[in-house]
Parts: structure tokens; sequence; C-alpha cells
């Protein structure tokens, strides 16, 4: 008997990534900042900008997203989990590893790779640079989401000069995720 099941190895694999990236892009940069004499000057606060941006961006971002999952190359590449039996369980697990992922995903680009070398470049070449290496992190998805991830990133740059933190990033990049998940998931059963 299989421990895990044929149906949800990819649920399980896809899990043990976001939870090895989240050691790999947040507990190992963070412990390196910690125990070192570098400073990355991350503020860990949530401020009114993150509340007014996020809640704007959601507004704008969910409708699109909906729409956007509705669409055959999109449902060739989304949900990232291809599993015929969810519970609210499995459900619920996958909405959450999606929130850790994405918190060690942006406290690495928007906190470590933007706020910590502002001190040493000009806040348009920290964004440039910033913002390329997003778009490069999203070659794999395709040219749609390259693409997409240039504004995007410039977004996500300004918001962090601006808050200090990157909370606001991380929490409309997790919104993103979950309602690409939820709407992908519903159209692929379709």
């Amino acid at each position: 008997m299989a421990l895990i099941r044929e149906d949800n190895a990819s649920f399980w694999w896809i899990q043990s990534t976001r939870a090895f990236a989240f050691i790999a892009m947040c507990i190992l940069p963070y412990t390196f900042e910690h125990f070192s004499e570098n400073t990355w000057d991350i503020k860990m606060i949530w401020t009114s900008l993150d509340t007014t941006a996020t809640l704007t961006l959601a507004a704008l971002l969910i409708p699109l997203g909906a729409i956007n999952a509705k669409g055959i190359t999109h449902l060739k590449q989304y949900p990232q989990v291809r599993m015929q039996h969810w519970n609210a369980l499995y459900y619920t697990i996958n909405i959450l590893s999606w929130a850790i992922y994405l918190l060690a995903y942006e406290y690495l680009f928007r906190g470590v790779l933007f706020l910590g070398i502002l001190a040493h470049t000009p806040l348009n070449i920290a964004i440039l640079l910033n913002t390329v290496l997003y778009a490069l992190a999203h070659l794999h998805k395709g040219k749609k989401e390259v693409l997409g991830a240039i504004p995007l990133g410039i977004i996500f740059c300004l918001l962090s000069y601006y808050s200090g933190s990157f909370w606001a990033a991380f929490v409309i990049h997790w919104i993103m995720a979950t309602n690409n998940f939820i709407w992908s998931h519903h159209y692929s059963k379709s």
C-alpha cells in the first residue's frame, strides 16, 4: 500500500516545494541578516498605504483573474495541483501553503533584494534590477506572465519603497495566487 495515493502525489509535491522555498527564501536570509552585521532595514509594520493599495489592487485584480482563468492556455498550466478529489482540508492547505511561499518570496524580492540594496543604489536602479529579476523568475510560466510581472514588479517596488515593508506586496500576491487557484480549479472542472 502506497503511503501517498497517486492522485495526491502532485498535491504533496507542490506543498513540499513551497515549504522548502520558505526555508530557502525567508529563513536562511533572515538568519543570515540576524547573525551578521548586515541589516536590510525592512520594517515589519502594516501601514495605511498598505491597506489602501491592497484594497485597490485587489478590487482590480480579482475580477481580472477570474476572467483570465477561463482561458484554454491558462488552464493548461493552472491549477498547479492536478488532483481529482479535493476536500476542504486540501483546499485550505493549498491556500495556506501559497501564503507561506509568497511570504518568503516577497520577503526575498521586495525585502532583501529591493529594500536591502536601496542604501547602495538609486531608487530607479533598484526598481529596474528588482523588476528584471522578478520578470525572469516568471520565465518558466510563459510570455504572458513575464510581461505581467513587469508592471506588477514596479508597483510592488514602489509600494515597498513608500511603506518601508513588503507586506502589501505579499498580501496582494497571495490574493492573486488564491484567486487564480480558486477560479482555475473551478474552470478546470467545468
